[in-house]
């Protein structure tokens, strides 16, 4: 991409866009409103956080950024899929520790099955990562929308007419293609679903 687009109108968008729906962004904030929401007063959701935050924000980052500063990832989207092992190995064992600790915690089994959903996603995602470079950002906002929905009910289904828009930014930014974001929502949204129904719950009845 040479710098005549990089200083675009569509392109700028387009990255705005992209960092608005960064994966690890969308997960914590929503992860926080569960948090939150759940607990039963603000000493318990509180707690949660103290308890979980290092596996699911902290630790992550961490790494993520000391792998930016040491040169094991080119940038920060790991646009090259050989560089995602590594990160993606430490966040899925930092993903099954904040949900061992949430099950530990006894939080209400909404909140888990979220939590274990997203365990499963990553895990799923990042296999396919090594042959395929399925795309996070419509994966992570698709595991969310669809919690949403489940928990919120259908009439917050128009949330989903956010997908197009983040598909076009990464498509526009040449960081995935057409068949990567899609394949990413829909794997997302089948893992969530399937993982909610499995806990019992179901927005359709």
């Amino acid at each position: 991409m040479n710098e005549g687009n990089k200083a675009s109108p569509k392109v700028l968008i387009a990255e705005i866009i992209s960092w608005l729906f960064f994966p690890p962004l969308v997960a914590t904030v929503f992860f926080v409103f569960l948090v939150f929401w759940f607990s039963t007063d603000f000493s318990q959701g509180l707690q949660w956080m103290v308890l979980v935050s290092p596996f699911l924000v902290f630790i992550p980052l961490f790494f993520f950024f000391l792998s930016y500063k040491l040169g094991w990832i080119s940038d920060l989207d790991m646009t090259k899929r050989s560089e995602r092992p590594a990160f993606l190995i430490v966040f899925i064992l930092s993903l099954a520790a904040a949900s061992l600790i949430l099950y530990v915690l006894r939080v209400p089994e909404k909140f888990f099955a979220f939590a274990f959903s997203g365990l499963i996603l990553v895990t799923v995602a990042s296999l396919i990562t090594l042959f395929w470079k399925i795309s996070f950002h419509t994966a992570v906002t698709t595991s969310v929308l669809s919690a949403i929905v489940i928990l919120g009910g259908l009439r917050f289904w128009p949330l989903f007419l956010l997908l197009p828009m983040i598909a076009w930014s990464r498509i526009v930014l040449r960081k995935h293609s057409v068949m990567q974001v899609i394949g990413g929502s829909l794997l997302s949204a089948g893992i969530t679903f399937v993982i909610f129904y499995l806990f019992g719950f179901n927005i359709f009845y």
